[in-house]
């Protein structure tokens, strides 16, 4: 089975497109001695439901332990013995989360295809991929992407095969995935290619701001192929501050801050957890449940702290910005806001920005929230297919 691989390793989330389907999961995984015990025998709800309760064994010399691996939505609910990713530290490359997660998810989606096509699950299923993805800016250099290229492909001399045994009820399935090719980037910059093959609509929030200044307002994405801009990249961990003359980055301008929706999260949980005088310990992927979730018992007291975090955090990325134009000098003619974290900061962030833009004569292009998450997720597929493996993937 051949698959075209784009991962978003993100903090909070996992989103990735396998073969051009979405699939996303909260970047958590709990390891565990043995399987977990099955309650469900039906095998059409075991696929249905295999991403939400994914229970692996990886055989990896790229992890610093193979074993076994409740992942995603599944070890989420043990918030006090699941790991996600320290994002004070960052050194995504170094973890072995991402590994962990990409794998996983490739398999179990490798299992669900199969199934689907032929009704049945098979003993073991070989996976040839290739794959795309992106870190922080903060952390790219071309020697780490390298070597987190290598923790999936192996290289020449050695080329990896991952061995994952997939749990689907009472039954498992053995997939063996190895990459031909794969690509790692730094994030931000998939999304220039993205704004360029999106439709009109993600400038719809460009035109309602300048709405009275025609030329502006008559702007279309290939307008912005000659334009120098900011990409301001916010996600849980990091903000990405990406340097760009059309299309093409600055590189020694690209620069990341560990800012973002997580570390907002992390304080109001503990403002949370103050309240509540310790008697609740949860992670932030939890904390973003009780968020979305109206029928929690703690729904409106995360939101009022979540609400007191957030300010504060929006007005550290909005100082970022402006340490930036100072630092890069003035040489940007539009600042382009996306990131989910742009979703979250949007009350707060959006006019202070627009006044700071205003102040040096630049645009603000904020990304509309239904292109916003996937910003980097959808230019990653554009650049695997036309840039990084054209005619392989």
């Amino acid at each position: 089975m051949k698959l075209r691989v784009t991962t978003d390793f993100g903090n909070s989330k996992t989103k990735m497109r396998i073969n051009g389907e979405r699939i996303d999961q909260p970047s958590v995984i709990k390891r565990v001695h043995s399987p977990q015990p099955v309650s469900e025998t039906d095998i059409e709800k075991n696929i249905a439901n295999l991403l939400d309760e994914l229970s692996v064994n990886i055989v990896s010399p790229s992890l610093k332990r193979s074993g076994f691996f409740s992942v995603g939505q599944h070890a989420n609910l043990d918030a006090l013995k699941s790991e996600n990713m320290n994002i004070k530290l960052g050194r995504k490359s170094k973890h072995d989360i991402p590994v962990v997660m990409n794998l996983s998810l490739t398999a179990a989606q490798a299992v669900k295809q199969y199934y689907n096509k032929n009704k049945k699950l098979p003993e073991k299923i070989e996976v040839q991929g290739t794959l795309s993805g992106a870190i922080p800016a903060s952390e790219y250099t071309s020697e780490i992407a390298k070597e987190f290229e290598e923790r999936f492909l192996g290289n020449e001399e050695f080329p990896i095969v991952h061995v994952v045994i997939v749990y689907v009820g009472s039954q498992s399935v053995t997939v063996t995935i190895k990459y031909t090719h794969a690509k790692i980037t730094q994030e931000g910059i998939p999304a220039l290619y993205a704004l360029l093959e999106a439709d009109d609509s993600i400038l719809n929030k460009f035109k309602e701001l300048y709405q009275n200044e025609p030329k502006r307002f008559s702007m279309t994405q290939r307008d912005f192929l000659s334009l120098k801009g900011l990409g301001v990249d916010i996600g849980a961990g990091t903000t990405e501050y990406i340097h760009s003359r059309g299309i093409n980055p600055v590189l020694q301008n690209c620069h990341g801050e560990k800012r973002g929706v997580g570390h907002a999260a992390e304080e109001a949980t503990k403002l949370l957890e103050s309240e509540l005088n310790g008697h609740l310990k949860i992670n932030r992927q939890r904390f973003d449940e009780i968020m979305q979730d109206p029928l929690n018992n703690y729904h409106d007291l995360a939101q009022k702290f979540m609400s007191e975090a957030q300010y504060g955090e929006a007005n550290k990325i909005l100082e970022d910005v402006q340490e930036r134009y100072s630092t890069i000098g003035g040489d940007i003619d539009f600042m382009m806001v996306f990131g989910g974290g742009s979703i979250t900061f949007e009350e707060d962030l959006y006019p202070a920005l627009i006044e700071f833009s205003e102040d040096i004569k630049c645009m603000i292009l904020w990304i509309p929230k239904e292109f916003a998450i996937d910003m980097n997720l959808d230019g990653l597929e554009i650049l695997h297919t036309k840039v990084f493996f054209p005619g392989v993937a």
